[in-house]
């Protein structure tokens, strides 16, 4: 049996756009069933633990399904995250989007105190999943349009209530109000700035949007029905869209500040409006 340093590198060898340096540990850790990849490295000249499961994983990845879909699972702030075609995997840029969200909630909310939290258009669950597991006492829901991500999001949350229906709707009819909104909806509207791999696989209804700013546009004009006196509503954004979105701001949403926030690629990324 080839230990896991002969098979990382005769993958690598192959020189495949979709087998590069870190789907390959990736693959190598699943088959030797190591959560931590800090495991793989230190048990790396042993023996692959499943050499029958890692060959199907890598010939699947060989076609260009991403290795998350192949191996039916991701890691989003150190949790495992469910996903499959349904969801989008979970990216680095979201992460950033929650540990801002996360720095936010532990300055403006006691220990004592249950802020009320919404993660909306929530995909996988990756981000109501951070915050069940940082924020103890607060009252979390997640909305998404699609049934099929909801059975997802199920498998990936413990105390969230879950609510199927469109963007902010089903909070509205169920009469909550919010002190936190996180939203990560669908906003590109030029299918030719998707990556190849993306576009090919994970679900268009969470990528696309004509105008690429209707959800932020329904999300303001709802607010007031929606959040409490002070609040965060906190968005990922396409990296043209600030001109617009500050245009929709003072259209619908007074008394409010906001801010663009960079991502880790020195793009516009993220915004937050504070009341």
């Amino acid at each position: 049996m080839p230990t896991n340093r002969e098979v990382y590198f005769q993958l690598l060898k192959e020189n495949n756009k979709y087998l590069n340096k870190s789907v390959i540990i990736s693959l190598l850790a699943d088959a030797s069933g190591f959560d931590d990849r800090m495991m793989l490295y230190s048990n790396f000249d042993r023996e692959v633990k499943d050499t029958e499961h890692l060959f199907a994983c890598v010939e699947q990845v060989r076609k260009g399904i991403p290795y998350q879909y192949v191996l039916g699972y991701s890691y989003f702030l150190g949790n495992k995250i469910n996903v499959d075609k349904n969801v989008l995997i979970p990216r680095q840029e979201t992460e950033q989007l929650t540990v801002d969200v996360l720095v936010y909630l532990k300055k403006a909310f006691t220990k004592d105190e249950v802020p009320v939290i919404a993660d909306v258009c929530t995909g996988s669950g990756a981000i109501a999943c951070a915050l069940e597991n940082e924020i103890s006492t607060a009252k979390l829901y997640a909305t998404d349009i699609s049934q099929e991500a909801l059975i997802v999001v199920k498998s990936n949350l413990k105390r969230t209530e879950l609510l199927q229906g469109n963007l902010v709707d089903p909070l509205i009819e169920k009469g909550v109000k919010l002190d936190v909104l996180v939203c990560n909806p669908p906003y590109i509207e030029d299918e030719t700035r998707i990556d190849e791999q993306v576009y090919k696989y994970e679900p268009h209804l969470a990528l696309l949007a004509k105008p690429g700013t209707r959800c932020y546009e329904e999300i303001f004009k709802k607010a007031h029905l929606l959040m409490n006196e002070h609040y965060l509503m906190a968005f990922e954004i396409e990296d043209n869209m600030e001109k617009p979105l500050i245009k929709l701001m003072n259209k619908y949403l007074d008394g409010c500040t906001y801010r663009f926030h960079k991502d880790i690629y020195d793009k516009i990324r993220f915004l937050y409006i504070i009341k």
